[in-house]
């Protein structure tokens, strides 16, 4: 264990101005994430169906290029916001937490349930497109 820790240690010195710059665009790690698991997918696809080919059209690649593709989506539509209406992604950012915090019982629940079932009725409608 001791060895990997010295291993990782300058590596993730190199990478700690990546680190700032993550903290200022977060959306970015929606597209690193989406990056990361379409390069793993075809391993974590062998590993749950050993008979699948590399790329094939069976039921577990579709769900995660959908779940892929809404982590690539959610980037994409975060920078976009940044960069086209920087007021909203503010409120997001700063003011959101306080205003949700404020509503009531009733309110967090509905809002929470809207977003979910959002979310799903995406990842949903991506695998059907795939």
């Amino acid at each position: 264990m001791k060895k990997l820790i010295q291993w990782l240690l300058p590596i993730l010195e190199k990478l700690k101005p990546f680190c700032d710059y993550f903290k200022v665009w977060r959306e970015l790690s929606s597209l690193a994430v989406g990056l990361i698991l379409w390069i793993h997918s075809a391993v974590f696809l062998r590993w749950i169906d050993p008979t699948s080919g590399t790329y094939d059209a069976g039921v577990f690649q579709v769900y995660l290029f959908a779940i892929i593709g809404i982590f690539v989506l959610h980037g994409i539509v975060r920078i976009l916001m940044k960069l086209i209406w920087p007021t909203s992604e503010h409120y997001l950012d700063h003011h959101f937490r306080n205003d949700f915090n404020t509503i009531t019982p009733w309110q967090k629940l509905k809002l929470s349930t809207f977003i979910f079932f959002a979310f799903l009725f995406a990842v949903a409608s991506l695998a059907r497109a795939l």
